[in-house]
């Protein structure tokens, strides 16, 4: 299992989402995840996947390690 920096990832997913104009249940629903996942995620509860930071740097055009390391 890796492990990030939940704090600072949550931090950067939720500055990224908000670039892209989005709400928590629009970036659930693009990546198939509860809105509530979402929220765990930028408030630093939990970590995703790594098949849905894939998908994260898929839908915001940048590597998993930019996700991960800032």
């Amino acid at each position: 299992m890796f492990e990030i920096d939940k704090k600072a990832f949550g931090s950067f997913i939720t500055e990224l989402r908000k670039e892209k104009g989005m709400t928590q249940d629009q970036l659930a629903e693009n990546l198939n995840v509860t809105r509530q996942a979402v929220s765990n995620w930028e408030t630093g509860k939990t970590q995703p996947s790594i098949e849905t930071l894939t998908a994260l740097g898929s839908l915001f055009g940048i590597s998993v390690e930019a996700l991960i390391y800032g």
